[in-house]
């Protein structure tokens, strides 16, 4: 029998790489996208690098252009991610209140209670997920300067949110599908609870909190 050479076969096994693959590769994807939210948020799309984007992120730079293949490709990247953390909140509601609409008239109570349900967890995310705060002026300058950013988060959420909310306020105001005044409305309500977010030292300060904790959010 060939004896086994045990130095050599140590040898080899320190030569293998270790069984990361997918998982490595996504764990430094979203080290990537987590930096760039706050550079992109803090310089706007033109006033960022990618240097700074892989400074921020502890990577290499040629990584951005491994996994997004360029700076643009990061840009949009961000904007994914922000509507996927959105629909992760805010999807299951959405698809449970149209597929209600769609079938027998509910009652005005159930409207009442399923529209203030709706608001609560919309304040929920937007004024009490300090995950937020990663993201929030990449969405200011999406809104101030909107770009194919603008268009993934708004295709993929935005849109859906106002539209379940329109509906719930057309009904409840017994006014027709589409009626400019019940867009209004319902933009409105959901303006006032960004105001929380997009202003938000304003209100803690005259409120003299130091956050939207759960018992303010309850208020709210």
């Amino acid at each position: 029998m060939a004896r086994i050479d045990k130095r050599a076969t140590v040898q080899r096994s320190k030569r293998r790489p270790r069984k990361c693959g997918y998982a490595c590769g996504d764990e430094t994807r979203m080290k990537i996208i987590l930096a760039a939210l706050e550079v992109f948020g803090a310089r706007g799309f033109d006033g960022a690098s990618t240097r700074m984007v892989a400074k921020k992120a502890r990577v290499n730079l040629p990584a951005l252009q491994y996994y997004f293949n360029g700076k643009e490709g990061v840009y949009l990247a961000c904007a994914d991610y922000i509507a996927g953390k959105v629909e992760e909140r805010l999807l299951p509601a959405v698809e449970g209140i149209m597929h209600t609409l769609g079938g027998e008239e509910p009652s005005r109570q159930w409207l009442l209670d399923t529209l203030l349900g709706f608001l609560d967890e919309f304040t929920d995310l937007f004024v009490g997920d300090r995950e937020l705060d990663r993201w929030i002026l990449f969405i200011c300058r999406e809104q101030a300067q909107p770009s194919k950013a603008c268009d993934i988060i708004f295709q993929r959420v935005m849109s859906r949110v106002a539209r379940t909310c329109t509906l719930l306020v057309s009904r409840l105001l017994d006014l027709p599908d589409g009626d400019p005044r019940a867009t209004v409305r319902a933009l409105g309500l959901l303006g006032q609870i960004l105001f929380f977010r997009l202003a938000r030292e304003a209100p803690l300060r005259v409120l003299r909190w130091k956050d939207f904790e759960a018992k303010h959010l309850v208020v709210l």
